[in-house]
């Protein structure tokens, strides 16, 4: 198994937490160190499983070119949210999504009229810019979770078939 896993892992134990959270500072606090630990994925599939596994960093490197260029849409949540949302918190400290346990919503129609609504208890965290603007942002975490999950696997069935 990848150590990669491990911290994969551990991303999904992060987001059963940001579930749960409801105080604010605390949450903050746990979503930088969920993103933190999203983009370590990468980092230590490279820098650790390329080391313990030195015939598949050629197909790590080509795997993490992939995921870099513009032309694979497919990738996206890992340049514009793994990558972009790690480097806004870990080097200014600002992050795309609301530090509020508090959201005002406004529901309704043109006919019966609009109305706006708080929801608390951190039910919604939304992305206020970039990636999945608008979405909740253990929705794109949990996306991330899932898109590092697919890569592992193909990167593992890989590895079984060059061992075969």
């Amino acid at each position: 198994m990848l150590e990669a896993r491990r911290v994969l892992a551990d991303c999904e134990a992060a987001l059963d937490m940001l579930e749960d959270e409801r105080d604010e500072q605390r949450w903050r606090v746990l979503w930088v160190g969920a993103l933190a630990l999203v983009r370590a994925v990468g980092h230590v599939l490279w820098k650790v499983d390329g080391r313990i596994i030195p015939e598949a960093r050629d197909g790590f490197r080509a795997a993490y070119d992939s995921w870099k260029s513009e032309q694979q849409p497919e990738h996206l949540v890992f340049r514009e949210f793994i990558e972009r949302e790690r480097d806004n918190i870990l080097k200014e400290y600002r992050m795309n999504v609301l530090d509020s346990s508090e959201v005002a919503v406004v529901v309704g129609d043109s006919e019966a009229g609009y109305t706006t609504d708080i929801l608390d208890d951190n039910l919604f965290r939304p992305m206020e810019e970039g990636f999945r603007v608008g979405e909740d942002a253990r929705d794109v975490y949990r996306e991330a979770i899932l898109w590092w999950d697919e890569q592992l696997t193909r990167l593992e069935a890989a590895l079984n078939r060059t061992h075969q």
